[in-house]
C-alpha cells in the first residue's frame, strides 16, 4: 500500500526553502538533513511561486497558474494590458498592488 500525504511534492519543496532562508536568518546551517537541497534545485528551475507578491493569494495564483504564469519570473513578463486581455477581474488589484514592478524586483 502507498502511503500519499496532503501536501504534493512543489508544496514540499517551498516549505523546505522557506525553513531553510529560515535557518539562514538565524545563522544556523541548514543542512542538517539535506531536505533544503532538493528544495533549493526545484526553486532555482521553477522560480519563486506567485504567492510571494504581496497581495497575490491562493485563489489569484491559482487563476494566473491557469494562464500559464506559474511564477514570479512569468509574471514579470506580463504588462498591465495582458491583464486587461486575460484577467480583466484582477487588472485592478495588479495595477494598485504593483504586482508587475514586484516580480520584476524580485526576479
Amino acid at each position: 500500500m502507498q502511503v500519499t500525504d496532503s501536501f504534493s511534492a512543489a508544496t514540499r519543496a517551498e516549505r523546505a526553502y522557506f525553513f531553510y532562508l529560515q535557518r539562514q536568518r538565524r545563522g544556523l546551517s541548514g543542512n542538517e538533513h539535506g531536505d533544503w537541497l532538493c528544495a533549493e534545485a526545484s526553486f532555482q528551475q521553477n522560480d519563486l511561486p506567485l504567492t510571494a507578491i504581496k497581495g497575490i493569494g491562493p485563489r489569484a495564483a491559482a487563476e494566473l497558474s491557469k494562464l500559464g504564469v506559474n511564477g514570479v519570473r512569468d509574471l514579470a513578463t506580463w504588462q498591465l494590458s495582458d491583464f486587461g486581455e486575460r484577467l480583466p477581474r484582477l487588472t485592478a488589484r495588479a495595477r494598485s498592488g504593483q504586482w508587475i514592478e514586484q516580480a520584476r524586483g524580485l526576479s
